[in-house]
């Protein structure tokens, strides 16, 4: 990986990029076509697209204990046999958080490289004279053997007169989205993130549930490793939007992802482990606008408007009026000699 240059964040061949895109008085925007037409009803405008990315190796994950396999290594339990390869004891299973562990310097690097991108994002928002970064796209992918690329793309864009920010804003928000959020009189912060991973051991109950024979049965011990992962994530979101100082957070992206290992301890034994994220826009409100206008829709009663009666008057020659006629009546009487039979001369 390219190291940073000056201090700024920016890798030498990203200044080069950006100084040719200078010069050019050209932009690039991964925006759509009504999407840029919604920011410019704020007065926003792109400057060119923004790219973070970093690669991360992931080598010590904080994972090789199991709460399972140290009690069978601590030869807990209850003897129930004897076996060639000697005692067999029956270990009670951990239940609730006492069976599961957590996977702290994983989710530390997990953080590190995700802000490290988005931070080079920035920097080359901030290198074009954008104020923050919309549509931002947030992708993990594998690298090398036991390495992850982390990648922060998205648009840069700028307020044409606007105070300039001491460091620009990062958004995942579409341009329809961010031009709302405006009217409303609401701010982008930057991009909040909730990470947890957690492992627990396939022991002999989560085996029990799900044997082929089993039936169809809640795995007790997955359920609460899936919900508290979750539930970790979520609060690691809000204790990151208390250090980005913001009031709220507008999240578009909720993920799992659940794998496999071979447990550290445990021989011929596997873990389970669910690694939960939750992505949002961090949002904090700068003035109580009016709301725009919401047109509604209104459903028709099906009929058909009434047509309007039209009076015609008839005037002889010597000046006087005759007759008053409605139109719809007049026209439904037969004049002479348009029926089947011929008039008199």
């Amino acid at each position: 990986m390219t190291s940073d240059s000056g201090g700024t964040g920016i890798p030498p061949t990203a200044q080069s990029r950006l100084a040719e895109m200078s010069g050019h008085h050209s932009w690039g925007s991964t925006l759509g076509v009504s999407e840029f037409a919604a920011i410019s009803k704020v007065d926003f405008q792109p400057v060119g697209q923004v790219l973070g990315a970093a690669v991360w190796n992931i080598g010590d994950t904080g994972g090789e204990e199991c709460p399972y396999g140290r009690a069978v290594f601590r030869r807990e339990g209850t003897p129930i046999g004897q076996s060639g390869y000697g005692l067999i004891r029956h270990v009670q299973a951990p239940q609730g958080a006492a069976a599961v562990g957590a996977a702290r310097p994983l989710v530390s690097s997990l953080y590190q490289a995700r802000r490290t991108a988005v931070r080079r994002m920035t920097a080359e928002c901030a290198a074009l004279g954008g104020h923050g970064v919309i549509g931002v796209s947030l992708t993990v992918g594998p690298f090398a053997e036991g390495s992850l690329e982390f990648q922060a793309f998205g648009t840069a864009v700028r307020a044409p007169g606007a105070v300039r920010l001491n460091e620009p804003f990062a958004s995942d928000l579409s341009g329809q989205d961010f031009t709302k959020l405006i009217g409303y009189g609401w701010v982008p912060v930057g991009l909040a993130m909730g990470i947890a991973v957690g492992y627990r051991h396939d022991d002999w109950l989560t085996t029990g549930q799900t044997r082929w024979n089993a039936g169809n049965v809640e795995v007790d011990g997955y359920s609460y490793l899936v919900s508290q992962m979750r539930r970790d994530a979520r609060n690691e979101l809000e204790l990151d939007l208390v250090r980005m100082g913001a009031e709220g957070v507008v999240v578009r992206e909720m993920d799992t992802r659940i794998t496999e290992r071979s447990c550290p301890i445990v021989p011929h034994g596997k873990d389970h482990v669910v690694e939960a994220t939750v992505v949002g826009t961090a949002i904090t409100q700068f003035a109580r606008l009016q709301p725009p206008p919401v047109y509604g829709i209104h459903k028709m009663s099906g009929r058909r408007p009434e047509p309007v009666v039209e009076r015609q008057v008839s005037v002889s020659l010597e000046g006087e009026a005759e007759s008053v006629k409605d139109a719809d009546a007049d026209a439904g009487q037969e004049k002479p000699g348009e029926s089947g039979e011929s008039g008199q001369a």
